[in-house]
């Protein structure tokens, strides 16, 4: 445009900065502030607004306060409300709570009156740490400052009540919001309600609160009815879970990986598998396409019915379709085939890990010594402990119960007593755990006792050595899943 001599003007220039910023390259973006310097152009609130983010999406956080503070100083611009407020939403989203809240007072010192956006975004981001009084503090000076709240200052707030069992809070809060404020909530509170019902087992007020949400015309979407579903699966009531998902098709709301999965996991904790698999086979057919969870809870299913050689079969299928494994994935599998006595199987699968392109975690590790040491491949079992240690992992409660069960029953065994040492050195090194020496722990003629290396692997037997690995953990699945939580 320039060399065609096509007029541009400063919001040429921001549309080219923004760019910039959503790309990562605040470089190229700080290079265009200077050629509209050099064009005769002045930047407005809008240019510097918008660099100020492309820093703060980076973590250059002192940059960028050092940035604003000379703007403010030298009067370059005059910050607005939108201007804090953009910069505030970026901290709070970065986990720079500390920061925003600094930023928020900055912002009062200035003459620049905070909003509700203003305010929803900091205690939103206070709830999320949960910190629900600094919360309800900022809520109450709110008020105090005639800025009305709305339905998302309170949604957070009456989440983290929920969360924290505070329910006389919850109804307080709710009263305060419906009759004194005259805020009608929206199928985000109400959500939030029947997932704190649900969680705490009161299905019946679960079902109350939807039946609320239906008289007041708030009508509950995939996310509620995935919340209920997941509640009667928790406590075994398949038959009302299923009703459930007769009365999400029934007003034409599709469902989505989520809901299947909820349902799958049910079945695979009753070991029904072939339901599990019906439901997987109905997903297809509803257009939806499976999960690396969807996977891992099907293998999961089938190593627990001790069908290894089948999820192995399965997983390979999925691979040959496209779908990446995570490592989850291979944590499955390796704690099946191991437990059902295919340890070269579980040796070669270990092999391909990095192939794919994930790192082993220490669980990875452990999981595949544990059964080199209940197969008696002691000189695999040793070579991997190597590679642990190397990788800065260490021995787990469990492969410590195995092992001391394996040295009191054959004490003579050299390649033992070696993998034991490794373990304990490298113990005593990565975790700290313990202060028995080597050379205490193994007495005259590899006479071990049992060393005391905390309280948790004391209270362990060996049993703890056919520990499942847990598929859906509370992070990636238990109703809290990142792309369907409130």
């Amino acid at each position: 445009m320039c060399t065609l001599s096509i007029p541009v003007d400063i919001f040429t220039f921001n549309i080219a900065i923004n760019c910039c910023r959503h790309s990562n390259r605040v470089d190229y973006a700080f290079s265009l502030l200077a050629t509209t310097f050099k064009g005769g152009f002045v930047p407005n609130v809008v240019t510097y607004t918008t660099l100020i983010r492309g820093l703060l999406s980076q973590h250059k956080f002192s940059e960028a306060r050092l940035f604003f503070a000379n703007l403010t100083k030298f009067r370059e611009i005059q910050p607005d409300v939108i201007t804090f407020n953009t910069m505030i939403d970026v901290l709070c989203k970065t986990g720079h709570t500390d920061m925003a809240l600094w930023l928020f007072r900055f912002m009062e010192k200035s003459d620049c009156e905070p909003d509700t956006v203003t305010y929803n975004t900091i205690i939103n981001s206070l709830c999320k740490r949960g910190l629900v009084d600094d919360a309800f503090n900022l809520h109450s000076e709110m008020m105090e400052k005639c800025i009305l709240p709305d339905v998302q200052t309170y949604s957070p707030i009456i989440q983290v009540l929920c969360n924290f069992n505070r329910w006389e809070e919850v109804g307080l809060l709710l009263k305060q919001m419906i009759d004194d404020m005259k805020i009608s909530p929206d199928v985000h509170t109400f959500t939030i309600l029947v997932d704190a019902y649900s969680k705490s087992g009161k299905l019946d007020d679960a079902k109350h609160i939807i039946q609320i949400m239906n008289e007041r015309g708030v009508y509950p979407n995939i996310v509620t009815y995935s919340t209920l579903i997941h509640a009667y699966c928790s406590q075994g009531q398949m038959d009302g879970a299923l009703a459930v998902l007769n009365t999400i098709k029934s007003k034409k709301i599709m469902p989505d990986c989520y809901t299947y999965s909820i349902l799958m996991n049910a079945y695979c904790r009753e070991l029904k598998l072939d339901i599990a698999m019906d439901i997987y086979r109905n997903m297809a057919s509803d257009g939806l396409s499976p999960t690396v969870v969807t996977h891992n809870i099907l293998l999961h299913g089938l190593c627990q019915l001790g069908k290894s050689m089948e999820a192995l079969t399965f997983f390979y299928k999925i691979q040959g379709l496209g779908h990446k494994p995570d490592i989850v994935t291979y944590q499955t599998l390796l704690g099946g085939l191991c437990k059902n006595h295919y340890v070269d199987k579980a040796l070669s699968l270990f092999r391909t890990i990095e192939c794919n392109g994930l790192i082993p975690e220490s669980n990875t590790y452990n999981i595949i010594i544990r059964g080199c040491l209940w197969s008696k491949k002691y000189d695999g079992a040793c070579e991997l402990v190597d590679k642990m240690v190397y990788s800065g992992f260490s021995i787990d409660a469990a492969t410590t119960s195995v092992l001391r069960h394996l040295l009191l029953s054959k004490a003579h065994d050299p390649t033992l007593v070696a993998i034991y040492q490794k373990c304990l050195i490298a113990l005593r090194y990565v975790t700290c755990l313990t202060s028995v020496t080597v050379e205490e722990a193994m007495p005259a003629k590899h006479k071990v006792t049992p060393v005391d290396i905390n309280s948790e692997a004391k209270a362990r037997d060996a049993r703890d050595a056919d520990q499942e690995i847990v598929v859906l953990d509370a992070k990636r699945f238990d109703g809290d899943a990142e792309d369907h939580q409130l």
